[in-house]
């Protein structure tokens, strides 16, 4: 443990809290009515968003991921249920945009003087870093796509990979005994 260790912790800290409360007045503001799920959800896309970064960036930087990750990831998945994509759990919305975005922000952020073995982000005047953060990135993004896509269509003509919409509802509740979600026909989840 060093000094890189304790700030990695504290700005994984202080990202989830702040991206947590973030995604909580928005939802308050947005469907009103906070959500305890809603909470979670904002902290789970805080962490989400801050770890490529933790370890090379300031904290006041950490503030400002937590708080940009609550507005993004909450509307990334506003959109996700607008679309009516098949993401029963957020996955997209919160790992894989707060992920993303987390990788980016580093590229924004980082700074040799907090972590030497870090790179120059482009609030401090470089672009090559940001410019290789975001090409790893949407390179990254590219290829995961990709990949589950073909394998998934693999998957398929073997054996299929969705129930019917008729099986599908009460699903969580045959197989696990209970419901994850109460849905609301046009927003998704309630």
């Amino acid at each position: 443990v060093d000094s890189i260790t304790s700030l990695a912790f504290l700005n994984t800290d202080l990202a989830a809290s702040f991206a947590a409360v973030t995604w909580l007045c928005i939802e308050w503001w947005h469907k009103k009515k906070p959500h305890f799920v809603g909470l979670l959800t904002g902290a789970v896309a805080g962490l989400a968003t801050v770890t490529p970064a933790a370890g090379y960036i300031p904290i006041w930087a950490a503030v400002v991921i937590g708080i940009v990750s609550g507005f993004v990831c909450y509307f990334a998945v506003q959109l996700k249920n607008k679309l009516k994509w098949d993401d029963a759990l957020d996955v997209w919305g919160v790992h894989g945009v707060g992920g993303l975005l987390g990788i980016l922000l580093l590229g924004l952020f980082a700074s040799t003087k907090i972590n030497p073995d870090g790179g120059v982000g482009l609030i401090h005047g470089v672009w090559s870093f940001f410019g290789k953060q975001a090409a790893a990135g949407f390179g990254a993004a590219a290829y995961a796509f990709g990949f589950t896509y073909l394998f998934l269509a693999a998957i398929n003509m073997v054996t299929p990979v969705r129930v019917s919409g008729a099986h599908e509802i009460g699903l969580d509740e045959a197989m696990h005994g209970e419901s994850a979600y109460l849905l609301d026909d046009d927003n998704g989840p309630a």
